[in-house]
This record gives C-alpha cells, structure tokens and sequence, in this order.
C-alpha cells in the first residue's frame, strides 16, 4: 500500500471566520491542536503558522512547541510566516516601499532560523498581498526583479532551509503577481535557487482552470515541486473545502502524476470548515488522500499508462466506469 506523507496546516483544527460572520467561539490553542492531531494518529507532519496569535509558533514558545511535537512523533514539516497580513497590504517582496520590502525579507528570515533550529525542512511562502487592483498600478518588470532579488537573499541565507512559493491567481488582490505555478517557476528559474521550489495549493489551480496532472508533470521536470497543499473547490473561488469533496477523476490523475514522477514531499490539509466540525473535516480530507493513492495502486500505473497511450476520452470513461462500477 502506498503511504504518501500526510500533514495538516495546524491552524485547520480551529473554527474559521470570514468577512461575513464568525462560525464558532474556538478557544483552541496551538497545543490543543497538535494534541487533536496526535490523537487522530493520521498526520504525520503539521505546519505551522508563524505570528502572535494562541494558535502560532513564535519565539516565547517555540521550545515548548517544538517538546510537544517531539513527543507525539509529529515532525514540524513547515514554518509560515504571515507576509500577507497588516503589515504588508500593498506587497511584501515586492512592496514599492524598500523598508516594507526588508521588513518582510527579516520576517521570512526569522522564520528560516526557526525552522533551522526546530529541523523544519521547509519555509513557505504565499505572496497573498503582492499584485494589483487597477491598469497603470505597478511597474511589473521592478516587481520581478524584485522578487527574484529578494528570494535570492533569502535563499543564500540558509541553503539548507527550503523555500516554497505558493501561486495563487487573485484574492485578496484582483490580479495576483504570482498567480500560475507557470509564472512561479518561470521565476524560480531566474532566482537559480536549489532550495527554491514550487507549493502547489491545488485549490488554486483548480480555480484558475488548470489540470493538476499537467502542473506537476510540468513542475517535476526540475524536481521543483517542493510541496502540496490539499483542498477542493468548483473552480470558481478558493473556497478551501475538503480534498475530495468535489473532483474525482481529476484528482485520480493527479495522483497518478505524484506517483509517475515519484513525488517525495508532504501532502497538507489546507480547508477552512466554516460549517463542519474542523477536527472530522481535517481528518475526512486526510482518509481521502489515503484512499485515492490506494485506488490508483490498485488499479496500477501500467494500467493508467494503456489509458494515456490510447489517447481517446471516451475509452479512458469507459475505462473508469468499470473501475469505479464494475
């Protein structure tokens, strides 16, 4: 059976809220969560949210974190500094405002050193705030150099320490910068990085009208598919529901891709259950994941392969059918 690596963005475990409504009185703190995700024995890894906040890591309790995780056996795969919030409204790497620009650099520096100290392999980056709303806004040739110069730094910083840029095609901006796993490695090439590689939220790919199969066949050419974020959505709006909850033979491809270019990284739950129970929601999408790998093992990649060389959709659904129906 195969047994891809599944992790949760720690923060899942809570109830969210949006600009309309607050779904829950959550009194969840970050050791409440790791100790839910412990209990459900499936995550092996957890991410974890870099700021002030109860459910964040930060410097005051980051041994005690740290002491928490090493008891469970959970691996601390990820650190996310928050360079979307107040602080970086207009952009963070690619603010017009230098001292935004460094502030933000000495933020994801920071949480590189966390990561170093916690053996966290991995440091993630979604330029939420970097974009535009309006024609004749911005000067797109500074904001990509700006952005190849500042993962340049951060990238030399600590070579061991793996950056993750994470696309996404607009909100909150109307036109995200970084908006297509396309344009994240056309970047990643010009920053000549190593340790600088493509998250892939599949969500957003889903919501930008693009195959999943066809990102990663294109992402694993270089080996730069660093890590997944695993959600769902009806390819309108990053609604972040569950893995699984909408795609079916879409994600059987992906999948298959994952296993055909022999994908080693984490599989995280990354959903916002506004109106389900956080911890059953988290643990759903992680028996989903499960489960579509077994499938595809079980059918088999020879036999996916017979699918692709055919090249005709109406065998590849009769193909299915009987799989699914017998």
């Amino acid at each position: 059976m195969a047994k891809p690596k599944l992790s949760v963005i720690l923060p899942n475990y809570g109830t969210p809220a949006d600009r309309f409504a607050s779904y829950g009185s959550d009194s969840l703190d970050i050791f409440d969560m790791i100790d839910i995700c412990a209990k459900q024995g499936v995550a092996k890894g957890v991410e974890l949210l870099m700021g002030d906040s109860p459910i964040c890591i930060n410097q005051d309790n980051m041994k005690e974190v740290a002491s928490a995780l090493e008891g469970y056996g959970i691996e601390p795969i990820a650190i996310l500094p928050i360079t979307w919030g107040e602080d970086f409204i207009k952009g963070s790497l690619g603010n017009h405002d230098p001292k935004k620009r460094k502030m933000a650099i000495d933020l994801v520096k920071t949480a590189i050193d966390m990561a170093a100290e916690m053996d966290c392999p991995y440091v993630g980056q979604w330029p939420g705030q970097d974009g535009w709303d309006y024609y004749f806004e911005e000067d797109y040739r500074k904001l990509y150099d700006w952005w190849v110069e500042g993962l340049q730094e951060l990238a030399d910083y600590n070579p061991e320490i793996k950056l993750g840029i994470e696309p996404k095609p607009f909100e909150p901006r109307s036109y995200s910068f970084i908006d297509t796993p396309t344009k994240t490695l056309m970047i990643i090439r010009d920053v000549d990085r190593k340790n600088v590689g493509l998250t892939l939220d599949i969500g957003h790919s889903l919501y930008g009208h693009e195959n999943l199969g066809s990102v990663v066949a294109l992402a694993q050419r270089e080996n730069k598919l660093f890590h997944l974020h695993m959600n769902d959505n009806y390819g309108e709006m990053d609604w972040d529901m569950p893995f699984g909850s909408v795609h079916f033979i879409g994600n059987v491809e992906f999948i298959y891709w994952l296993i055909k270019t022999d994908y080693q990284g984490w599989h995280s739950v990354d959903i916002f259950p506004y109106r389900t129970d956080p911890a059953e929601t988290v643990l759903e999408s992680l028996n989903w994941m499960q489960s579509m790998y077994d499938f595809v093992e079980k059918i088999g990649i020879k036999q996916l392969d017979e699918v692709i060389g055919k090249s005709d959709g109406i065998e590849m659904m009769r193909f299915f059918r009987k799989q699914i129906f017998g």
